[in-house]
Parts: C-alpha cells; structure tokens; sequence
C-alpha cells in the first residue's frame, strides 16, 4: 500500500510539470485558442479566441488577467491568432471575417483593429483555418475559403498594419501550416499527407514530396 501511494504522488508531481496556476478569468463563452502578445516594454498580453469573439488580456498582474479589449467577430468554434512586431493577425473558420488585424502598438490604452478582407484570385477573402508567420513576416493562412483550402502567403513584414497578398501554394486544403527557411510543411487533411512545398520562389511554388 505504501508503494502504491508513493506511486501516485511520483506521478502526479511529474503531472504538474513543475507549472502553478498564478491566475484565472471566468467567460460567459466557450473558448477555442490563445497565444501570447509581448509588448516593446516587455509587458506581457493573452490574446483569446472565443466563440464570438477575440479577447485581450492585460497581465501586468498575471494573478488578476485584466481585459482590455473584446472584439466581436462571427460565431465560431475556432479561431487562430499570431504576433508579428506590433500586432496580432486573427484568422476565423466561419463567416465573413476575413482576416483581423489587430495593432497593438498603444495597447493598453488605444488597441485598434480592422478586418482585412482583399479580393484575392477574383474571391473575396472571407474565412481561414489557422495562420502561422514565419521568421521573415510571411504570413502563411490555411484552410481559407479561395485557392480550394490551399495556403495563401501574405506579407505582414513590409507594412504590418496593411498585409499584401504575395501568392498561393498548392491548391490542396491545408488543415495547417509551418514554414522555416524556405520549406513550407502543410497538413493536407482530406488526403491523409503531411507534404513539403518549396517556398524561396513565391512565385515559382514546387512540391518537395
């Protein structure tokens, strides 16, 4: 019995992973994903997705997570969020949002947004699954509702505040996206491939396999 109990507490210890809860918020609403914003002052901001929403936390005081900010976009069991510099891209699965772009260069105080909604290959950017951005400002959306679900790469690094359509990979539904150096790795759901796309050419994409 003795062994056994010391079992449990061996476990559970490494269960913990050495992590300690500092603070909680309460939602009205389910929640579908977070990522994290770091300021130039080094303050530290929880960006989540909600099912209607995209909330921005404040956590100067990580044991009382302050929202600041509630941006209401269509209904949706997923959304995706990523930082480059000063802000912060939302993709949505559902609806019209297009792609929200959030700046959060005078956040707390002023955090302002837009939903970035170009016509791309004669579509109106509507919905997208995730978004990745990778080392050089490359945006990488997948999932989107143009290019048959295939990755679209949109610059974020020339005038972040403004995002520019660069080109399409492969016109295969991207479930996800990763991108480092010049390979583009996708997760191609409907086919059961996880595949690898050239990328140093925008605008000459190859398939590695």
């Amino acid at each position: 019995i003795f062994t056994f109990f010391s079992l449990c507490i061996m476990v559970f210890a490494q269960i913990n992973m050495n992590l300690e809860l500092l603070g909680t918020y309460q939602f009205e609403e389910d929640c579908n994903d977070i990522c994290g914003y770091v300021a130039p002052d080094d303050s530290e901001y929880a960006i989540i997705g909600t099912l209607t929403t995209t909330s921005i936390h404040d956590l100067s005081d990580p044991t009382n997570p302050v929202q600041v900010a509630s941006i209401s976009g269509a209904s949706s069991f997923w959304r995706d969020m990523k930082q480059w510099g000063n802000f912060v891209y939302v993709t949505t699965d559902v609806g019209a949002d297009g792609l929200l772009v959030i700046d959060m260069t005078a956040a707390p105080s002023n955090i302002t947004w837009e939903f970035w909604k170009p016509v791309i290959m004669g579509e109106t950017l509507e919905t997208c699954h995730n978004i990745y951005i990778d080392e050089k400002g490359f945006a990488y959306l997948a999932g989107c509702n143009i290019n048959s679900g295939g990755v679209l790469i949109v610059d974020v690094a020339t005038d972040p505040g403004n995002p520019s359509f660069v080109a399409p990979a492969a016109s295969i539904y991207a479930h996800d996206a990763y991108a480092r150096g010049d390979t583009l790795w996708t997760s191609d759901i409907n086919r059961g491939a996880f595949a690898a796309q050239d990328v140093s050419d925008k605008n000459n994409i190859t398939a590695l396999g």
